[in-house]
């Protein structure tokens, strides 16, 4: 999933409180430890490319991670959302579960 679509779930708050970078560090943090669930489950257990499997995923979760914080800090950051929306972007266990967080 790329960071700007994250955007999306924040960007149409409009009451609420203000995202801090102390907020976009956070949800980095949630969508870390969901990348890295999912990558457990979806990763080779053993054979030729699992070392290289372990490492893609790893640039990917780097680049997941970068993505979000300079998007966070350039297009959120001093705006404002709503609770449940940041609630559901702290506590959500899958990518794909953050992806639906801004869903009505």
């Amino acid at each position: 999933m790329k960071a700007w679509a994250l955007l999306g779930v924040l960007a149409v708050a409009s009451c609420g409180r203000t995202v801090t970078e102390d907020d976009c560090t956070r949800i980095k943090d949630n969508m870390r430890e969901a990348w890295a669930e999912e990558c457990k489950k979806n990763a080779p257990s053993e054979g030729a490319g699992t070392e290289k499997a372990a490492a893609v995923m790893k640039a990917e979760e780097e680049r997941l991670a970068n993505d979000w914080m300079t998007e966070c800090r350039k297009e959120l950051m001093g705006r404002r959302v709503e609770p449940k929306e940041m609630d559901c972007l702290l506590q959500a266990k899958t990518i794909a579960a953050i992806g639906k967080c801004g869903e009505p």
